[in-house]
C-alpha cells in the first residue's frame, strides 16, 4: 500500500475517533436528543476543523511563499529581529572565513591572559 494510502486511512481513523468522541460527549450533554441528530453535528464540526485546518495550511503557505519572493532570507529567522550570523557579511561581499580566521586571531579576554 502506498504511503499516501496510509496516511489517508490514519486520517480517516483519527476523524472517526474524534467525532466518536464529540458524540459521546454530545449525548451526555443533551440526553433526549437522537443519535443521528449528534452524528450529523459532530461531523459538520469535524468538517469545520478540517476546512480550518487546509485554509490555514493554505494562507501559510502563501506568506512564505510571498515572503520569499519579497527578500526574505529564511523564514526560520522572521522569529528573531536580526540576520543569521555573517549574512550581512557575506552580502557586502565579505569571505566569512575570512571573518572567522581573523575572529580566531584575535581571541578572546579569556585566551589572552
Amino acid at each position: 500500500m502506498s504511503q499516501l494510502r496510509i496516511t489517508i486511512i490514519k486520517l480517516a481513523v483519527c476523524i472517526l475517533a474524534i467525532m466518536g468522541l464529540l458524540m459521546t460527549f454530545a449525548y451526555s450533554a443533551f440526553p433526549g436528543a437522537s443519535l443521528f441528530k449528534m452524528a450529523y453535528f459532530s461531523a459538520i464540526v469535524m468538517i469545520a476543523v478540517l476546512a480550518l485546518g487546509i485554509v490555514s495550511v493554505y494562507i501559510t503557505g502563501e506568506f512564505k511563499q510571498w515572503s520569499l519572493n519579497n527578500g526574505a532570507t529564511d523564514l526560520g529567522w522572521l522569529w528573531f529581529n536580526a540576520e543569521p550570523p555573517g549574512l550581512e557579511a557575506m552580502r557586502n561581499g565579505i569571505d566569512v572565513t575570512t571573518l572567522s580566521t581573523k575572529a580566531k586571531q584575535a581571541g578572546t579576554p579569556d585566551q589572552t591572559a
